[in-house]
């Protein structure tokens, strides 16, 4: 199987990981500005469906998006939800992420990042930039720059 791109200090990523629907996904820790605990969101107008709305962060307003409804997974949503706030993301450069659940920050060796299949849990690869195992259990490492510009449907498979 072709390795997908990784690298950093000793051929080693540093990835966040977090659930959505029981399944494990990760983000670049490098992307993450802060975790936050789930906070009220104002809603906004016009906006797209998985957008709940924006937050204040550090004297800044940021768009909040559901990572939940933007993968199209119903609800129950849970009950501590967690915000992750990601640099380098969207036009106005940062944004924030609502997940189900933080887990914990991994270090995934370069040769054992994959490159995606066509799909994984209904996710085509174009979202993703690899594919890994976290304790023995399945970690997608998703591209959320590419899930946030994307107007097609995304259906993650539960």
């Amino acid at each position: 199987m072709v390795k997908a791109k990784a690298g950093g200090a000793n051929g080693e990523r540093s990835l966040l990981l977090f659930r959505i629907a029981e399944r494990q996904f990760g983000v670049e820790l490098g992307q993450v500005e802060q975790i936050l605990d789930a906070q009220p969101i104002a809603p906004t107008p016009r906006r797209p469906s998985f957008v709940e709305g924006i937050l204040e962060y550090r004297g800044r307003f940021l768009a909040v998006a559901s990572l939940r409804k933007r993968l199209g997974v119903a609800s129950p949503a849970p009950e501590h939800p967690a915000v992750l706030v990601l640099r380098d993301v969207g036009p106005d450069g940062m944004v924030a992420f609502l997940v189900d659940q933080v887990l914990h920050v991994i270090r995934i060796p370069s040769d054992g990042i994959l490159a995606p299949p066509p799909r994984v849990f209904g996710i085509r690869a174009e979202y993703i930039r690899g594919v890994g195992n976290a304790g023995g259990h399945p970690m997608v490492w998703l591209d959320v720059a590419k899930i946030l510009a994307s107007d097609e449907a995304i259906a993650l498979l539960i």
